[in-house]
């Protein structure tokens, strides 16, 4: 997974034009690079014949992707504090973001006992003082402070001058640095100058010195030189050195770099890959939070082209979006294009949790390793097939709420009695592994029971988990057992009819035992609707044994519902009821199916009565009324 990260990045920083073997080419990010950003503030400081340096004015320029290693732009470790350079984004909090950014970075700097400056770094471990005693930088940060009053009233005054041009171009806000002007009136950024330049440079190596180890092989480029044992912690939250146990080798801090020792290089390519995860291939899944990894298959002649395509549907317009299918609620899911995809990829999904009040990842509950695109491709074919009956169109869901019926992993959660029930499941889907049948009927069954002591409108949770069961039969996962075999059928008319209707899920009614429960739950909702147009009530209900009935219950279950029927003089299907008989003969006894599995069959029918009726060609109660 970390290599793969690492490749991402390596593509990401050429796609960009850094060379991802130059350590400033990597550190330095483009300020603009959403293109969000098209002006920049440059707080010009002006620069005398003796090399003492006092502010000047503040340029106004448009942001230019030649300058970018001249911004020396470097986000810093906190979303509120200041950057690792002094040159930052700013949009409508303008004001804060001096403060924070600019000043921020500024009171970093102090002057020691003996007169020297210093920019203090702090780590977990310690304080680190990087010195700035060169001319440029100690120059840089006495005009600073001389100054700073004029340089924000300034700064604040051009930033309303600007704001109407930001509006036209549909733009977050603009680009603040630093300039210094020669005597000749020419100005360098500050990542033109080598001081500041190896001042990033060293920022980062220092963060991740004392956990370290001269002439070691990187565990992934596997080059030998000085190596960091705590530069992945410095990336991942979920890597921790701070538990003894969690060290190779023992119980030293200093130990840690035996873990997973890896060179600057490559940690700061895997970092441009989290970045890249982060803005881009970061999705959610029935409440959970993941990361889709690429992993290329490089060096093969198709490679570079699967590269491009993959970057360009990352990268879709948001506007796109909903044209495309999806598995989950997430309105950026990009599942089913990355699905079209050539065999020359695969996907990792790390699923994680991440800190409460922080953007830090803290945990990771699943990671399923190497999915082909083929199998994505299969997933959503399987969806599709899954969605096809018309009974799942326009649904109404609630009052005044009508809408389709699909399959997404968002809706299956709900029957899911736990997360990591929920996400093995996940991870059997993406690999293709068999799920136990028993298993999803006891969770379908669960809520749908209490919805029917409740007596809730059930049909819109009984279509979601058959919809369910649909698609993991077309993925062909669910295995199942011999079709029952029986002798010769005398076929009616109307078991013809029903038994188009069965063709229609063959992989669902796999046997009379299933048909006939599911026609059972048909002929028990008509005589419930009867009952209630008789007595406003449904007290036959309580026959039902809170859908726990077994194969004893069901056999009962249709003498009882034709006394009742009689009682109310409304018995009009008789047919119905000879069609049920005659596949109780077929099922005959010792049924080798769970109580819940029944039971969701008989609900199931429940909820079909309309459309299996129109199927069968069964009147309406009230059309039977009306002769």
């Amino acid at each position: 997974m970390i290599q793969a990260i690492k490749e991402l990045g390596e593509i990401k920083l050429k796609r960009e034009g850094r060379e991802p073997s130059d350590l400033l080419s990597i550190l330095v990010q483009n300020p603009n690079q959403t293109g969000r950003y098209p002006f920049v503030f440059v707080i010009v400081f002006e620069s005398s014949k003796n090399g003492k340096l006092s502010y000047s004015h503040i340029l106004l320029e448009k942001t230019s992707k030649n300058k970018v290693k001249g911004y020396l732009y470097r986000r810093g470790p906190s979303g509120k504090g200041p950057n690792y350079t002094p040159t930052c984004l700013t949009g409508e909090d303008f004001e804060r973001t001096l403060i924070n950014r600019i000043d921020g970075w500024f009171k970093k700097i102090k002057k020691t006992k003996k007169g020297n400056i210093v920019f203090e770094l702090k780590t977990e471990e310690e304080t680190i003082e990087i010195s700035l005693d060169t001319p440029i930088l100690k120059g840089l940060f006495n005009a600073f402070i001389a100054n700073k009053k004029t340089i924000f009233s300034d700064l604040i005054n051009k930033w309303k001058e600007i704001q109407p041009s930001l509006t036209k171009e549909n733009s977050t806000g603009v680009v603040l640095t630093i300039g210094i002007q020669d005597i000749d009136g020419n100005i360098k950024y500050i990542g033109d100058f080598h001081d500041f330049q190896n001042f990033l440079i060293n920022i980062k190596i220092l963060k991740l010195k004392g956990i370290q180890k001269e002439d070691h092989n990187c565990s992934v480029c596997d080059t030998e030189g000085e190596v960091y044992g705590n530069a992945l912690a410095d990336i991942f939250k979920f890597y921790t050195l701070d538990k003894p146990g969690y060290i190779t080798g023992g119980f030293q801090r200093l130990d840690a770099w035996k873990n997973f020792p890896l060179c600057l290089n490559c940690a700061l390519k895997i970092e441009e890959g989290k970045e890249y995860l982060d803005n881009y291939l970061q999705f959610s899944m029935g409440g959970n939070k993941y990361y889709l990894i690429p992993k290329f298959t490089l060096g093969i002649e198709e490679a570079k082209e699967i590269i491009d395509d993959f970057f360009r549907i990352a990268t879709y317009p948001r506007e796109t979006l909903p044209n495309i299918k999806r598995i989950s609620a997430d309105e950026k899911e990009i599942l089913e294009e990355l699905g079209r995809l050539k065999d020359v990829i695969t996907y990792n999904f790390l699923f994680f949790e991440r800190q409460k009040g922080s953007s830090a990842v803290h945990r990771i509950n699943l990671l399923v390793e190497d999915v082909l695109p083929s199998r994505l491709s299969s997933i959503f074919k399987a969806k599709m097939k899954a969605e096809e009956p018309e009974f799942f169109k326009n649904l109404k869901v609630k009052k005044g709420k009508y809408e389709n019926i699909k399959f997404r992993f968002d809706e299956f959660r709900q029957f899911a009695p736990s997360r990591k029930a929920f996400l093995e499941v996940v991870d059997k889907t993406f690999r293709g592994v068999n799920i136990e049948p028993a298993l999803l009927f006891s969770w379908f069954m669960t809520p749908i029971r209490q919805g029917f002591v409740n007596e809730a409108y059930l049909k819109p949770r009984v279509l979601r988990a058959f919809v369910s069961l649909l698609f993991f039969k077309k993925l062909e996962i669910l295995p199942q057992k011999a079709n029952f075999k029986t002798g010769g059928v005398l076929m009616t008319e109307l078991r013809e009819k029903a038994e188009v209707f069965f063709k229609n899920f063959p992989e669902t009614f796999l046997t009379p035992v299933h048909k006939v429960v599911f026609l059972l739950g048909v002929l028990a909702q008509k005589l419930l609707n009867i009952q209630y147009q008789e007595r406003r009530a449904t007290p036959f209900r309580k026959n039902f044994r809170g859908l726990r009935m077994k194969e004893e219950d069901f056999k009962k279950l249709l003498l009882r519902i034709q006394n009742k029927l009689e009682e109310y003089s409304k018995n009009y299907y008789r047919s119905l009821e000879n069609l049920i008989s005659g596949y109780f003969l077929e099922a005959g006894s010792g049924w080798d199916i769970t109580t819940n599995e029944l039971n969701f069959y008989f609900v199931l029918g429940m909820n079909l009565v309309d459309e299996v009726c129109k199927v069968l060609g069964l009147k309406e109660e009230k059309e039977v009324n009306n002769g």
